[in-house]
C-alpha cells in the first residue's frame, strides 16, 4: 500500500493523483459494442436475445425459455443451508424495518388562497439487473426489491444472465420476495430489453442494479429513454483508526473491500506509523488464508493507500475530499469526526461496526455512490422508486391576487401567450 503524509507540501496533489485511479473508465470500444447490441435488440427483439445468449453466455435458449415461468423448479429447500436461509430472512426483515421509515409524506400548502400539493407516487415499473457468473450477489437483489416493494411499485422485473445452473439462492429469494416476472437475459442486451422491450418483455420506467462494464455502458446509453439508478465504479472504503485499535481487525476491514475487485480502493487514515506497519503485517498474515488473495493483493498494491496524519480530527477534510462509498470511523475521536463529515455513502461507527453488517443484515442499503459521487448523491432508498408531482389549484380569489404578478413576469420574459392566458380570464 502506498503511504503519504498529511504534512507533505504536495499532499493534496498526491491525494488527487491517487483518487484519479478510481474514476469510472470510459472505454470507446466497449461503448461501440454496446451501441450495436442496443440497436440490434431494439430492432430484432427476442431473436437477438437468443443469439446473444448463445454468443456471450454459451447457453442455447428457445423463445419460451427467456421468461422463467416456475422459480420453484430452480431450487429445493433441501439443497439450501437452513441457517443461511434464516440469515436471508433476518436481512429481509431488517431491511424492511429501516426502509419503511423512508416513505415520503404528501403535504399541502395554502398560499394566497391557492392550494398547492406535493404528491408522491410509485413508479409503474422497474427493472432490476441481477448479476450472474462469478459475481452472484443475492444480497443486492434484496437491497433493490425491498425498497421497490415498500414504495409500492406494481411491476418489478428481474433479469439475470442465462445459465444451465441457476443459482438456487437467487431463485429462492426471488420466490420468497414474490417476484414473478423473471427473465434469463444478461449483459447489455438485458438493459436493452428493459429499456425498449421485446415481444416477450415489456419495457420498464427505470433500471437498477450492478453489472460489468458492458452493463454500465448500456445503462448510460439508455438513460433518457428510461431512468437509471447510478453507474457504479469499483468498491471503496476509508478506515479512520488510531493506535488503540486492533490492527488485525483493521486489516480485515481493508481486505473486505479489496476482495471485491482488483480496482477496489482501500484507504487507511491513522496517526501512527507504527500502527499502520502493524496493519500491513496483519494483511500479509491473513490474506494468504483467503480465497481471493490474488485479487486482494493486486487491489492493495494498485489502489491501497495509507494516510499518516498527526491529528485525526483533521481527517474530515480528507474524507470530504474523497467522498468514499464506505467510511468506517474506529478512532476515539469518531464522534467529533462524524460531525464534520459531509461526503460519505455509508458510515460505520465504532470498532464492531464492520462494513459487512451494512452489506448484509443491519438494514441500511448497500447500493451506495462510488468514485466520489457521495458528494452529490445518496445510497439507494425507497424514494428512488417513486416520483413527485406538484398540484396547483387557483380559485377566483387567488387568481385575482396573483394574476398581475404573472403578467408582470411574462412581460419581462416576452411571453405574450403566457400573459394572454391570464388576461383572457379576467372579468371585464
Amino acid at each position: 500500500m502506498k503511504v503519504i503524509e498529511y504534512t507533505s507540501e504536495n499532499f493534496w496533489d498526491l491525494l488527487d493523483e491517487h483518487l484519479c485511479l478510481r474514476q469510472i473508465e470510459t472505454n470507446v470500444k466497449i461503448d461501440e459494442v454496446v451501441k450495436s447490441i442496443l440497436e440490434d435488440v431494439k430492432k430484432f427483439g427476442d431473436e437477438k436475445i437468443i443469439q446473444f445468449a448463445k454468443d456471450f453466455d454459451k447457453v442455447s435458449l428457445k423463445k419460451n425459455d427467456i421468461k422463467i415461468s416456475n422459480l420453484k423448479k430452480l431450487y429445493s429447500l433441501d439443497q439450501l443451508n437452513k441457517e443461511t436461509i434464516e440469515s436471508f430472512k433476518v436481512a429481509i426483515n431488517n431491511i424492511k424495518k429501516f426502509h419503511q421509515k423512508q416513505l415520503p409524506e404528501n403535504y399541502e400548502v395554502i398560499n394566497m388562497n391557492a392550494r398547492l400539493q406535493s404528491i408522491w407516487k410509485p413508479m409503474d415499473s422497474v427493472g432490476l439487473y441481477v448479476p450472474g457468473g462469478n459475481a452472484v450477489y443475492p444480497s443486492s437483489l434484496i437491497m433493490s426489491v425491498v425498497p421497490a416493494q415498500i414504495a409500492g411499485v406494481k411491476r418489478i422485473v428481474c433479469v439475470t444472465p442465462p445459465t444451465y445452473n441457476f443459482n438456487p439462492y437467487i431463485a429462492f429469494l426471488l420466490d420468497e420476495l414474490g417476484i414473478n416476472e423473471v427473465y434469463q437475459i444478461g449483459g447489455a442486451q438485458a438493459i436493452a430489453a428493459l429499456a425498449y422491450g421485446t415481444n416477450t418483455i415489456q419495457p420498464v420506467n427505470k433500471i437498477f442494479g450492478p453489472g460489468n462494464a458492458y452493463v454500465a455502458a448500456a445503462k448510460k446509453q439508455v438513460f433518457g429513454k428510461v431512468g437509471i439508478d447510478l453507474v457504479a465504479g469499483p468498491s471503496e472504503i476509508v478506515v479512520v483508526a488510531d493506535e488503540n485499535n486492533n490492527p488485525e481487525w483493521v486489516a480485515a476491514d481493508l481486505m473486505a473491500q479489496a476482495e471485491h475487485d482488483e480496482n477496489a480502493q482501500s484507504i487507511l487514515i491513522t496517526n501512527s506509523k507504527e500502527f499502520s506497519d502493524k496493519v500491513l503485517d496483519k494483511i500479509e498474515d491473513l490474506k494468504n488464508k483467503l480465497s481471493k488473495k490474488e485479487i486482494i493483493n493486486t487491489s492493495l498494491q494498485k489502489h491501497g493507500l495509507i494516510i499518516l496524519i498527526d491529528d485525526l480530527n483533521l481527517s474530515s477534510d480528507i474524507i470530504n475530499k474523497i467522498g468514499p462509498e464506505h467510511l468506517h470511523l474506529q478512532s476515539s475521536e469518531k464522534e467529533e469526526i462524524l460531525k464534520k463529515v459531509n461526503n460519505a455513502g455509508g458510515i460505520f461507527l465504532g470498532n464492531y461496526s464492520t462494513e459487512a453488517f451494512g452489506d448484509y443484515v443491519a438494514g441500511t442499503n448497500h447500493v451506495l455512490p462510488t468514485s466520489g459521487a457521495a458528494k452529490f448523491s445518496s445510497g439507494l432508498g425507497v424514494i428512488d422508486f417513486m416520483k413527485k408531482s406538484s398540484l396547483v389549484e387557483i380559485n377566483k380569489t387567488s387568481f385575482n391576487a396573483l394574476s398581475k404578478h404573472v403578467e408582470n413576469i411574462a412581460d419581462v420574459e416576452n411571453l405574450d401567450a403566457h400573459k394572454l392566458s391570464v388576461t383572457i380570464r379576467q372579468t371585464k
